[in-house]
């Protein structure tokens, strides 16, 4: 939640500072649920090109290449 709040002043868009103190908390929620789906989209990606590498690596054995 730090991460966030720092992230905002850090980042912080003009219109943000028309934003009402619960629009502000709710931006908070939604920016933590962001990067958790961020971090989850990445994990996923990174597990897809492990298994797309080894089946490139077994598909060039069964050609005979190394």
């Amino acid at each position: 939640m730090m991460d966030v709040l720092v992230q905002q002043t850090k980042l912080h868009a003009n219109w943000q500072k028309f934003t009402d103190s619960e629009e502000e908390q709710r931006l908070i929620v939604l920016e933590e649920r962001i990067a958790r789906q961020k971090r989850i989209l990445a994990d996923s990606i990174a597990e897809r090109r492990k298994i797309m590498m080894r089946a490139i690596r077994r598909m060039r054995r069964s050609k005979g290449k190394t």
